[in-house]
């Protein structure tokens, strides 16, 4: 028996590219595609959606291997980057887009569960291969004090 592959099962839906991390806040869904380096954004009450970034077509290509996503209270987008220059990357509700911080010395890894404290005083996210890239190496948790609700 041939198996059956979910994203043919539904006629009317659309294929992304290499879908990665996903939040919800305040009534819209955030999404990355690694595939083509994208970060998408669903309205939910208005069944929109559009590209919230896309590295060819941005005018400051500086996130590249989007990943793992999470939003702040304020609407900033963070992205983690999975190999890239090992950033996370804010993309602000004004447009701009924002380093905030980055790993160094540590190729072959990505940046994974970016997620901020209650009050927006610390950042926390991993970095999954740390320190040589190797699969065989632990990972590292990282604490990076703010604000980054400002």
């Amino acid at each position: 028996m041939e198996p059956i592959l979910s994203r043919l099962q539904v006629a009317d839906s659309t294929p992304f590219r290499g879908g990665e991390g996903i939040w919800y806040h305040d009534g819209v869904i955030y999404f990355s595609t690694k595939g083509d380096n994208r970060i998408w954004k669903y309205t939910v009450a208005t069944s929109t959606l559009r590209v919230l970034y896309d590295r060819a077509t941005s005018s400051n290509p500086i996130l590249s291997g989007v990943d793992n996503v999470t939003v702040s209270p304020m609407g900033d987008v963070l992205v983690g980057e999975d190999g890239g220059d090992m950033q996370i990357v804010a993309l602000l509700p004004s447009g701009s887009i924002k380093p905030v911080v980055q790993i160094a010395g540590q190729a072959g890894s990505e940046i994974t569960g970016p997620a901020l404290s209650p009050d927006g005083k610390r950042l926390y996210f991993s970095s999954q291969r740390a320190p040589t890239g190797n699969a065989l190496d632990p990972g590292f948790t990282y604490e990076v004090t703010g604000p980054f609700l400002v």
